[in-house]
């Protein structure tokens, strides 16, 4: 597994689409992830410090994993088929780890309310990753 940090995430304004650019943490490979606006959102908003007057959806999902106790570990990008990232929270109870599948929006919307790392497993960021100095990303 590889960490990564949220480079930046970009808007289109002309469709509902975003998407939020993970980075290696030496910044030679990135990986862009297209999301909806209002992921988007959900994964902005802990970056720009800013906390919601009411729980949104990564909100509830911390909670409920907290009412439980269960603490979120990491967000992992572990798989991508046919075009689609397929990514899972990884929380731990005790001495169990537990594995949620989830998209990756909402795993890294968490992990960033958590301050918790993501990671992207070496065969995606080989397949989806694009080099620093191939790309308009610096």
């Amino acid at each position: 597994m590889i960490q990564v940090t949220v480079d930046r995430i970009g808007l289109d304004q002309n469709s509902d689409q975003a998407v939020v650019l993970l980075g290696d943490l030496t910044r030679t490979t990135f990986v862009p992830i297209w999301i909806r606006a209002l992921e988007a959102t959900s994964i902005a908003l802990p970056l720009q410090g800013i906390k919601p007057p009411r729980p949104m959806t990564a909100d509830l999902v911390i909670n409920i994993a907290e009412e439980l106790g269960a603490e979120i570990v990491m967000a992992m990008i572990k798989e991508l088929k046919n075009e689609t990232f397929y990514a899972c929270l990884v929380l731990s109870k005790g001495q169990e780890t537990i594995d949620i599948d989830c998209r990756p929006s909402d795993a890294i919307a968490i992990a960033l309310r958590k301050e918790a790392p993501i990671y992207v497993d070496e065969k995606v960021m080989a397949e989806a990753g694009i080099a620093a100095e191939d790309s308009e990303v610096q």
